[in-house]
């Protein structure tokens, strides 16, 4: 029992201090009160003065007090009115934005077609060039086929022809080459060619000459290189076959290289768009001008530069050319991402 007491009473003594310390500091408040509220009553008694100079501050801050409270009364009107008009503002720029937002994918995508279209036609355009030259080829190879029977004789005199050109022709060939008696010549028409009658110092138009059989010719063509100078008065003659026009434009652009090869006492030849030179180390064939020139500065010889043109492979190569740009992507990740590179490079620029 004495147990059980000691240990109730031990409880109690632990919850008393704490009430008693609450009871003290109520105490310890209460009496500080009362003194302020002793010094105020004792200072107003002592100095009734310094209580209208309270009086007189406490109106002054109840003043004070009044006047800010308008004055933020009107500064919450105005930041109010502030807020209203920014947000307007906020909402026309988004308008804008989402105006110009669309226009930008709109223009976007208008580029996008017209990339593709110019794509598409530069593909088009190379494949007609392409096309066009093949057929270019074909028609040139049916005109040279047209030609493969004629030879051009240069240097013949204006009018020395008379009335018959099939004639004088014919007793030409015979009276300057080692021809068969037997042999018919079998030509077919002859007539200068069809340009205008040149002045009398010019040199004269040449003659086109026309035999029924490939073999005739032939043997004319040969005949006439054995021999090799045909001379008429004061008029050298020469014979050569009749090519088509861009086939004699291809045969110029080696004039160069032929003036070249001569002064170096070089031989060569020049059958139909190609040239034969014969090297001391053997005997090599070039396809164009272009190679022929490569290979005579590669082997030290000075010559022009010959003028070649092919305006069908310039045209393919400028159309090639502008595809080397592709379409953008139109995407909304490849648009943004460009975006992000240009505001990238635009702060390396502000920045340097």
């Amino acid at each position: 029992m004495n147990g059980r007491r000691n240990m109730s009473s031990h409880k109690k003594s632990t919850k008393m201090p704490k009430a008693q310390d609450k009871s003290a500091q109520a105490a310890q408040a209460n009496m500080c009160l009362k003194q302020a509220s002793d010094n105020v009553a004792s200072s107003d008694a002592e100095s009734p003065g310094t209580n209208m100079d309270s009086e007189g501050i406490i109106k002054a801050i109840n003043d004070l007090k009044t006047a800010l409270k308008g004055d933020n009364a009107k500064l919450q009107q105005n930041i109010d009115h502030l807020g209203h008009e920014i947000n307007g503002k906020l909402d026309n720029i988004a308008t804008e934005v989402q105006g110009l937002t669309e226009r930008v994918d709109e223009a976007e995508a208008r580029v996008h077609q017209v990339e593709t279209w110019a794509k598409e036609a530069t593909e088009a355009l190379c494949f007609c060039i392409e096309q066009q030259r093949r057929t270019q080829l074909k028609v040139l190879d049916l005109e040279s086929r047209s030609r493969r029977n004629n030879v051009r004789v240069f240097g013949v005199p204006e009018g020395t022809e008379g009335n018959s050109t099939t004639q004088y022709i014919e007793t030409f060939l015979r009276s300057q080459l080692q021809l068969p008696e037997d042999l018919d010549l079998k030509i077919q028409r002859a007539h200068r060619t069809l340009a205008t009658k040149p002045p009398p110092d010019s040199p004269p138009r040449a003659i086109i000459v026309n035999f029924l059989e490939f073999s005739t010719k032939k043997k004319i063509l040969r005949e006439v290189w054995k021999k090799g100078k045909i001379q008429v008065g004061s008029s050298i003659i020469h014979f050569d076959h009749d090519y088509a026009p861009q086939i004699v434009k291809k045969r110029r652009e080696y004039n160069v290289i032929k003036k070249a090869l001569k002064a170096k006492g070089i031989r060569f030849q020049t059958p139909f768009t190609n040239m034969r030179i014969h090297w001391e180390s053997g005997t090599r064939t070039y396809a164009s001008a272009r190679e022929a020139y490569n290979e005579l500065k590669r082997r030290g010889i000075q010559s022009e530069e010959p003028v070649t043109a092919d305006g069908g492979s310039r045209a393919e190569w400028s159309l090639r050319e502008l595809l080397g740009w592709r379409p953008a992507d139109s995407s909304g990740a490849a648009v943004a991402q460009r975006a992000k590179s240009k505001l990238q490079d635009f702060q390396r620029s502000i920045v340097e």
